[in-house]
């Protein structure tokens, strides 16, 4: 080489720049979208600690593919079967609840 180092190529510093730009305009559009969802920032603010993301299951079990109707679901956010804290209307109402569900049915396809 003539001693020019690789950062200090035009090319290589536009192409640089350039993928950087795609980064953080693919990261904006990420986060545009889960903004756009409110069944989806619910979930991650009230369900993904345990159930990670998009229900995918950590702690908590698997949510997805999500089978469960509307009602069956409230039932069991309310009065759990399991090890998981209920979750009061206080908390999370049942409109809101119906949005977490639509979302969780969203994942699936």
């Amino acid at each position: 080489m003539d001693g020019t180092h690789l950062s200090e190529d035009p090319h290589v510093t536009r192409m640089v720049t350039g993928w950087l730009v795609l980064l953080i305009a693919g990261c904006l559009w990420t986060t545009g979208k889960a903004a756009d969802d409110p069944g989806q920032r619910l979930y991650e603010s009230k369900c993904s600690q345990c159930h990670a993301t998009e229900g995918r299951g950590g702690k908590g079990p698997r949510l997805v593919p999500f089978e469960w109707s509307y009602e069956r679901a409230l039932e069991l956010i309310r009065k759990p079967v399991c090890d998981m804290p209920p979750i009061p209307e206080s908390e999370l109402s049942d409109e809101e609840v119906a949005q977490v569900v639509a979302y969780l049915k969203s994942v699936n396809n």
